[in-house]
Formats: structure tokens, C-alpha cells, sequence
């Protein structure tokens, strides 16, 4: 619709991909659960589950990567 009113090919393309971004990136509360849970569980248990900061960073990462490839096919589609 927004090529019909008038909207140039690179603006749909940063349309969809912000978009494709910000669904990956609202993940982040679901991040957190993740973290939160063996956490939880070292509370009430006595059992110590180890969470590396390295793999929660590297968990953001990829969770960005794919929400950016897998962006660009249906952005490429509707920029055309």
C-alpha cells in the first residue's frame, strides 16, 4: 500500500526490516525468563545451575541476526 501512496523502495525495505528487528528484539523478555528460571530453581533447590554472560550475549546476538535474515526475503518481496 505505502508503494501505491507513493513511498520510495528503500523506505519499505527499512520498514520491514525495523519491524523484523523489533520482533526479534521482544524476545528479550523471554531472555530474561530464561535467566530467571535456573536461578529460581538455585533458590528453592540445592542445586546450582552455572548461566554464562557470554552466552546471554551471544543468545542476543544471534536472536538479532535472525530476526534481520529473515527479514530481508519478505522486505525485498514488498519493496518490489
Amino acid at each position: 500500500m505505502r508503494l501505491a501512496v507513493g513511498a520510495s523502495a528503500k523506505m519499505i525495505l527499512l520498514q520491514f526490516l525495523a519491524e523484523a528487528m523489533m520482533m526479534s528484539l521482544s524476545g528479550g523478555p523471554w531472555d530474561r525468563g530464561g535467566v530467571a528460571i535456573p536461578l529460581s530453581v538455585g533458590l528453592f533447590a540445592d542445586i546450582r545451575i552455572p548461566i554464562s554472560p557470554v552466552a546471554i550475549v551471544v543468545a542476543f546476538g544471534v536472536s538479532c541476526l535472525v530476526g534481520l535474515v529473515f527479514g530481508i526475503l519478505p522486505a525485498n518481496r514488498a519493496a518490489r
